[in-house]
Formats: structure tokens, C-alpha cells, sequence
């Protein structure tokens, strides 16, 4: 039995990281057997990539290696691509991360090169934030044929359930009681490793435009100059 790489690629604030928990939790759904769940930001150990019968369920924004963004591209089966309005993720980044605005514009511009380097792949399904597919029942069941599971209808019922906003909210609100929870020494932020929640995922409106009444005039202009290429990609 060969391993499969089913790859979860998003732009910042692209509700990437709720589309990657809908994937696993329809894999364990489905008794699709042992898993793994990775995320990649540089350089990627492969070691276990090989390992039969395993199915990897890969989360990235931006990664910076080369050479592992090309060998991730080789091997990955399914590859699910999420974006949304640059001046968003920017906004998105400044606000929940707390970045400067200098620093969040690079890391927006990475993410969205990567997105729309395999956004048109025959692997890729690809889509916009905006679309509020976060937010429809059906998306669990859409995104199990896509990735040729057999999904139960009440299963994907309760998959969507158990990723909505307060039950989100609930479990972030948890992190700090959680085990095995990672925490930046310098943010305070709180991470786990297995379903990538984050502290700062914590209170968000999932506002679309917030960027007009967040970002000044030249930073709005300065993103819009950068990611020009950006606009009307999922068209």
C-alpha cells in the first residue's frame, strides 16, 4: 500500500487552518488508517513520507526552502489551496499577530506566490475565502469526494459542527489546560500540534474588507502594487 500526501496550502487568514481539520477529521472519519499531520515552513523532513499506508496531511503558508517546496510539489496526491484578499491577510497578520505592517506585506507576498503557483495544478482544487466556504454546511462533504472519501451525511454534519466559530472559540479557550501545547516565549502565543489552532485564532469576525478601515491609504496601495496578480485569481 503506497503513502499519500493530501497538501493544505493557504494564504494567511484563508480559514487554511479550518479547511486542514475538516481533512483530517474527515480521514479519521473514514477509518482511512494511520495519519500524520505536518506543517512546513522551511526546510521538511521527508523521512516518514514513504512509509506505507500512511496518509500525510500537509498545512503551509509560505516555505522558504526550494528545494522542499519542490519536493512536496512532486509527491503531494491532493492539493487544496485557499486564498483571500491580500489587503486582508495583511490586515489579518497586523491585528491577530501583532505585526508590523513591514513585516506581515513579505510574508503575504511569499504565501500568495506559493498559492498561485499550484492554485491551477490538475491536483488543486482552489478556493477564495471570500466565497464563505468556511461557513457552508456543505463544504465537509464537497471536500471528502474531492479527496475520494466516502463521507456520511450526518458525519459531515458533525464535522462542520465541530469547526464552527464557538466550538473553535471553545477549544482555543482550552489551550492553556491542554498537553503538549507549544508556546512562543517572546508572543505568549499557544499552539497544538495536532490541529494547529493557535491562541491568536481566538476572538476573529472572519470580516471581509476589514483592510478599509485598518490599513492606511499607502499601505493599501503598497499591497495592492505587490500583489496586483493576486486580484481575480479564482475567477
Amino acid at each position: 500500500m503506497t503513502s499519500r500526501i493530501i497538501w493544505c496550502l493557504g494564504m494567511y487568514a484563508s480559514a487554511s487552518t479550518w479547511a486542514f481539520n475538516v481533512l483530517r477529521q474527515i480521514h479519521e472519519q473514514c477509518g482511512g488508517g494511520p495519519m500524520e499531520t505536518r506543517f512546513f515552513s522551511g526546510a521538511g523532513d521527508f523521512s516518514r513520507f514513504e512509509t506505507p499506508g500512511m496518509t500525510q496531511i500537509v498545512k503551509s503558508h509560505e516555505i522558504t526552502d526550494e528545494a522542499t517546496v519542490l519536493r512536496l510539489a512532486g509527491r503531494a496526491d491532493k492539493i487544496l489551496v485557499t486564498m483571500r484578499d491580500p489587503r486582508d491577510a495583511v490586515t489579518s497578520l497586523m491585528l491577530y499577530h501583532g505585526y508590523e505592517f513591514e513585516r506581515a506585506l513579505p510574508l503575504v507576498l511569499a504565501a500568495s506566490r506559493l498559492c498561485m503557483g499550484f492554485g491551477r495544478d490538475k491536483r488543486a482544487l482552489l478556493w477564495q475565502y471570500e466565497s464563505g466556504f468556511a461557513t457552508n454546511p456543505g463544504t465537509p462533504a464537497r471536500l471528502a469526494g474531492w479527496a475520494d472519501y466516502q463521507l456520511p451525511a450526518a458525519a459531515a454534519q458533525r464535522i462542520f459542527e465541530a469547526n464552527s466559530r464557538p466550538e473553535v472559540e471553545k477549544f482555543v479557550a482550552q489551550l492553556p489546560k491542554l498537553r503538549g501545547i507549544l508556546q512562543d516565549r517572546v508572543s505568549g502565543d499557544r499552539l497544538d500540534p495536532r490541529t494547529h489552532w493557535h491562541s491568536h485564532h481566538a476572538g476573529r469576525s472572519g470580516e471581509i474588507g476589514r483592510w478599509r478601515h485598518r490599513l492606511s491609504a499607502a499601505q493599501a496601495a503598497a499591497v495592492e502594487e505587490q500583489l496586483r496578480d493576486c486580484y481575480g485569481f479564482v475567477a
